[in-house]
């Protein structure tokens, strides 16, 4: 990898991990004033709000998780192994890694990974009918 791509794809991550730090700061600081405040909702509202409690916590997860998975592609950039695919060793094309920077597969390796999942899925929802049969 050349120092100016290595250059070009930690501004990246780092961006992107900056942006996504912020939205969680902002959303963790909106549940805090909500709770610190007391503030109680009409009534026509409350059927709502567990589901967007939720909702809402659900997505500062997966926003943690995305977190984590920036943070150990920007460790792999500075081991020098980002952008390599775990499978096949190859190189992973510039364009997925600016769609999917913390990946960690080619797009081959990831496809075959998936069906290989969905595989043994399918298997494993079968297994309790067929010790029936």
């Amino acid at each position: 990898m050349t120092h100016s791509r290595h250059a070009d794809l930690k501004q990246m991550l780092e961006t992107r991990r900056r942006a996504i730090e912020e939205q969680v700061q902002q959303k963790v600081r909106a549940f805090r004033d909500t709770a610190g405040t007391g503030t109680v909702r009409p009534a026509t509202d409350l059927s709502d709000d567990p589901a967007q409690e939720d909702l809402d916590f659900a997505l500062v997860d997966m926003q943690a998780q995305t977190l984590e998975n920036i943070r150990k592609a920007l460790a792999r950039l500075q081991a020098g192994e980002y952008g390599v695919c775990h499978d096949c060793d190859e190189e992973i094309p510039e364009k997925r890694l600016r769609a999917l920077p913390f990946a960690t597969r080619c797009i081959a390796c990831q496809t075959s990974a998936e069906t290989s999942q969905l595989r043994d899925r399918q298997v494993q929802r079968r297994a309790p009918f067929a010790a029936i049969a």
